[in-house]
């Protein structure tokens, strides 16, 4: 009579293991369609040694190197730098197309309002985020263990 009980309950705990095993590659697949639907943005940083009559910065940008360049910032990046020491800035484009090639022109505007435009800095825009491979293959390597796990359970 203990083997028919003890085997209702392996069959309980291989269901459960199965259930959880495809649970986890559910988490891995959400976690990919969630990355694939929401690009990650590209963060420009940049820094400055020294701010004499700088304004502050706008960022432009294009997607062909000489192609027409579209200002980014609604208002003018405030200059944090003075005249013995510059200071650490970064933008976010949040507005990009995963795997899309994009170049960027950081603008220094003095208190003069004379401009100067840097060279191009060119950005690909990731396809996912640097650690979903890394989550996502050991949601799928938990998932496939428990099943195998499950299956094999007598």
């Amino acid at each position: 009579m203990s083997d028919l009980t003890n085997t209702g309950e392996n069959s309980s705990s291989q269901r459960l293991l199965i259930f959880i095993g495809v649970l986890w590659l559910l988490l891995a697949a959400a976690i990919i369609i969630s990355q694939l639907s929401a690009p990650t943005p590209i963060r420009i940083d940049w820094e400055t040694e020294t701010e004499i009559n700088t304004a502050g910065f706008n960022i432009y940008r294009s997607e062909a190197i000489d192609g027409e360049y579209v200002l980014l910032n609604d208002v003018l990046i405030p200059s944090n730098g003075n005249a013995v020491s510059g200071a650490q800035y970064s933008f976010t484009d949040e507005n990009v197309v995963a795997g899309r090639t994009y170049f960027y022109r950081l603008e220094d505007v003095e208190l003069d309002n004379t401009r100067e435009q840097q060279a191009p800095i060119e950005f690909t825009a990731p396809l996912v985020s640097w650690w979903v491979p890394i989550v996502a293959a050991l949601s799928i390597l938990c998932g496939l263990i428990l099943i195998v796990k499950g299956l094999r359970a007598t």
